[in-house]
């Protein structure tokens, strides 16, 4: 269950440079679209690429992390669902 757990950590954190570039150019494009109410080709560009890598990423961690899944061990054995829980 720790192991589990502590993989998981090290993958999300290993993300955590894309995740922050991507909140940061949503960010930059709401802000333009916001203050003009156009996209221009460059952001409109952008935007599909943000969202792409959004998506790929959210795929990697649920599909392949598996940060909602249950461990096998909490699930089997009951007295470690409460740690797992309080880990995760």
């Amino acid at each position: 269950v720790v192991s589990n757990i502590m993989g998981q950590t090290v993958a999300l954190d290993w993300h955590l440079d894309t995740v922050d570039e991507l909140l940061r150019n949503f960010s930059d494009i709401n802000s333009s679209v916001e203050s003009t109410g156009n996209f221009t080709s460059m952001e409109r560009h952008t935007l599909f690429q943000v969202v792409a890598r959004n998506n790929s990423l959210f795929i990697e961690m649920v599909g392949k992390m598996g940060i909602k899944d249950r461990s096998d061990t909490a699930w089997h054995l009951s007295q470690y669902e409460g740690l797992h829980e309080g880990m995760r």
